[in-house]
């Protein structure tokens, strides 16, 4: 068999891939990113926001910065992991591309910088104003498990061998 490796470990890092990006979307969608500990029962998101339990289902506006920049990181994130992945099956199914390699480790490094970068949102006003707190809630960790996905495409793509000159798809 022609490169098994190479093929076992794309397809590990496409499925990856979508799974960190199925996290990513479930943290968009959630309104469990932080527990504010103020008020009773409320719970925040990136886009929503929870009251006892219960999603409201409009995106809420704010102009906290650090809460646009957030969002914008999650935004961000999720293309630059969509746009490697992609890369990812392209490559492997259809056709070997010059320097592709640095391009989808660059996007996987994007991803996973970008969805770190996602938790600035624990600095925004509310969550250090008046002795306020924000705690680690439910999507905070898929997004954790996101950007651990992302990490780990990005080691493995260094590792997985270049398709055999010789060998044709």
């Amino acid at each position: 068999m022609c490169n098994a490796l190479g093929n076992l470990f794309r397809l590990i890092i496409v499925t990856a891939t979508a799974g960190a990006l199925t996290l990513s979307v479930f943290t968009a969608l959630s309104c469990e990113l932080v527990e504010y500990n103020q008020a009773n029962g409320i719970t925040f998101g990136f886009f929503f926001r929870g009251i006892d339990g219960t999603c409201e289902t409009d995106y809420y506006t704010t102009n906290d910065g650090i809460i646009t920049g957030s969002r914008s990181a999650l935004i961000i994130s999720m293309c630059a992991g969509f746009i490697a992945g992609a890369m990812v099956l392209f490559e492997w199914l259809f056709c070997e591309i010059c320097c592709a390699g640095v391009m989808e480790g660059l996007a996987y490094l994007l991803a996973w910088i970008a969805g770190g970068a996602s938790f600035m949102f624990y600095g925004s006003e509310q969550c250090t104003s008046d002795g306020s707190e924000c705690a680690f809630y439910d999507a905070s960790g898929y997004m954790t498990g996101a950007c651990i996905l992302y990490f780990g495409c990005n080691i493995l793509l260094c590792f997985t061998p270049q398709p055999d000159p010789l060998c044709s798809k």
